[in-house]
């Protein structure tokens, strides 16, 4: 079985560094360019042409990764898709994601803010200097803009429109996405960071989703 992961916005396939599977065959999509203005759906479209429709194959991502996933499965249909930490779409958004959007904060996003508050991002989990040098890294590289650009399609998303299997992991300490709705395998004081810092048990989930 093939399993395409998406990463979340702001990261790329090093996200999923410390992930640990058996008898699977994984690939790594990566992040096209952020237009102005791009949505959830047009990204996904051009992430399209990574995946290999005429296989059986297996749809998983983190964050943004999990919406844009979403929208790629209508493109591809996958026997299933695989939410990890995530939205299915904007009924699920917490009241500090409602306040953001209707105050428009993403836009304040820019390479000084970025840096300034980083040390501040506690909100993302705990996690020591080597995780946090990772996360920095590639939030550099993927850089400020497209991590506004990012945040703000998902602002803007609809909803997922996948009738498929839905298989979710979620973690009961994340902050960003707090769990307030049923999933299938909860990963007990996981942060949403924790394909890093509880890397075996995502990988437990992981492969236990793939195989059901």
């Amino acid at each position: 079985m093939t399993v395409y992961f998406l990463p979340g916005v702001g990261c790329d396939k090093r996200l999923f560094s410390r992930i640990q599977l058996q008898g699977v065959d994984v690939r790594y999509l990566e992040w096209p360019p952020f237009p102005e203005g791009c949505t959830l759906a047009e990204l996904a479209a051009e992430m399209r042409a990574g995946v290999d429709v005429i296989e059986p194959h297996i749809l998983a991502g983190v964050s943004m990764g999990g919406m844009v996933a979403q929208e790629l499965a209508l493109l591809t249909t996958p026997q299933k898709v695989i939410l990890i930490s995530t939205w299915t779409g904007p009924s699920e958004f917490p009241q500090h994601v409602r306040i953001g959007r209707a105050l428009h904060l993403p836009n304040l996003i820019g390479s000084f803010t970025m840096w300034a508050t980083w040390p501040f991002k506690r909100m993302l989990g705990e996690r020591d200097r080597a995780t946090d040098q990772l996360l920095w890294d590639m939030a550099r590289q993927q850089t400020a803009s497209k991590i506004k650009r990012g945040i703000q399609a998902v602002l803007r998303w609809q909803g997922s429109r996948w009738k498929g299997r839905l298989v979710r992991i979620h973690g009961t300490n994340d902050h960003v996405v707090p769990l307030g709705f049923p999933v299938d395998h909860a990963i007990v004081n996981g942060s949403h960071i924790m394909v890093l810092d509880r890397a075996a048990e995502v990988s437990r989930s992981l492969q236990a989703a793939i195989e059901a």
